[in-house]
């Protein structure tokens, strides 16, 4: 069953991606940024270009894989994106009011590529192409967030190539940064997603052979939607607009019943969405959404035998970097584990001939092995203002807003 956790996840939430200004790149300046932190950087972009992702020409671009989870309550929204645990840098991107744009904070993260080392070299024409665009997660300055996460298509009728032919075109992992710009609540977004054709262009990058979708948690102070895919549909009206939904993890709310315990064959994150169920009306503040989404990190839920049950909240905080009992005060993070995992993995009591498969495995040089949620970002949706922890490293946040 892990394996299979591992495969739904290892893949899409999204490769998204970042883009120039109408032929103008060399006026762009985005190699003017700040590192906030380690593995953390920020970005002010003033120009870009949403059909980028239309053209297939990504260049140095590596797949994102991703889990995670979302919330909205009250006046505020939380969202965890859960990834491999190496050492993809986070960035802040920052845009502001222009030419009609709405501004907006946003986070871009999961590119392999955008290394601590590459950062701190300079973006290349690549990094400058693609940090705008590829926002995970974001608020504008009217008080509108979205958010995505990953889902398995096999669930939907395969993959949606597009959603409604002959209107504009806007690329799938393009769509977060569309709505932020142009939409002012997140009635108006919806309303944006139905007159736009939303064009799957992960075939140009091979990502269409795995079975992995993306769905759309919208949200203001006043309401909240999830939005899905559904390829059984006919063009033209392939979305799937479930209002007043205000939480989802990795499994599509239309075909499953969580109120009932029914879920498709393929749905994951199940116990991370009860917990958010459970506890959801313990959100009265930005600190109570801090605490809720440290709560369903992802080390936290994340098994490495075969154990798994997806109807299980698991406590185990043997692959968790902020509170590793075996180390104390001098816990596992990303730059330690390689070293420590066998010790790890023996406390949990995994034999030795798995051991041994594991710590041969090559990929474990890029800690693929381990995920970890690499940003937890939560949103004061009446006050528009962002507050971001990274690498569950939940003792620091760093605050952004539009004053």
């Amino acid at each position: 069953m892990i394996k299979k956790i591992i495969a739904s996840m290892l893949i899409t939430f999204m490769c998204l991606t970042l883009c120039s200004c109408e032929n103008k790149q060399e006026e762009i300046e985005y190699d003017k940024y700040t590192k906030i932190a380690e593995n953390l950087y920020e970005v002010t972009c003033d120009e870009y270009d949403y059909d980028y992702l239309l053209t297939g020409d990504y260049g140095n671009i590596d797949f994102l894989n991703g889990a995670c989870s979302g919330i909205k309550q009250g006046n505020y929204m939380g969202r965890n994106f859960d990834f491999v645990a190496g050492d993809a840098s986070e960035v802040v991107v920052k845009t502001t009011h222009k030419d009609g744009r709405y501004a907006s904070i946003g986070m871009t993260g999961g590119l392999l590529w955008l290394s601590s080392e590459f950062m701190d070299n300079g973006l290349d024409e690549d990094a400058i192409k693609l940090l705008p665009i590829l926002i995970l997660d974001g608020i504008n300055e009217k008080g509108l967030a979205v958010e995505i996460n990953c889902v398995n298509s096999t669930d939907v009728g395969g993959l949606t190539m597009e959603t409604n032919p002959g209107k504009k075109e806007v690329a799938e992992l393009c769509v977060v940064r569309y709505l932020l710009d142009n939409a002012a609540s997140a009635d108006e977004a919806v309303e944006i997603m139905k007159d736009i054709n939303i064009v799957n262009t992960r075939n140009v990058m091979g990502l269409n052979t795995y079975d992995f979708e993306i769905h759309f948690l919208i949200c203001d102070a006043n309401k909240s939607y999830v939005v899905e895919f559904d390829n059984t549909k006919q063009d033209g009206d392939k979305l799937v607009i479930l209002e007043d939904e205000s939480i989802m993890t990795n499994f599509y709310l239309h075909t499953c019943d969580p109120e009932n315990e029914t879920y498709s064959e393929n749905a994951t994150g199940i116990e991370r969405y009860r917990k958010l169920v459970d506890n959801k009306e313990s959100v009265n503040s930005l600190d109570d959404m801090k605490e809720l989404m440290q709560s369903i990190r992802y080390s936290n839920s994340y098994r490495l035998d075969d154990e798994y049950d997806p109807g299980v909240n698991f406590d185990n905080k043997y692959t968790c970097f902020s509170d590793h009992p075996i180390f104390g005060d001098n816990p596992v993070n990303a730059i330690n584990y390689k070293e420590h995992l066998e010790e790890i993995m023996s406390e949990m009591k995994v034999d030795s001939p798995e051991i041994n498969r594991v710590l041969a495995d090559p990929k474990l040089d890029n800690l693929s092995l381990l995920w970890c949620t690499s940003h937890s970002s939560v949103y004061d949706l009446a006050n528009k203002k962002m507050s971001v922890a990274i690498f569950e490293r939940f003792d620091t946040y760093y605050d952004y807003s539009f004053e």
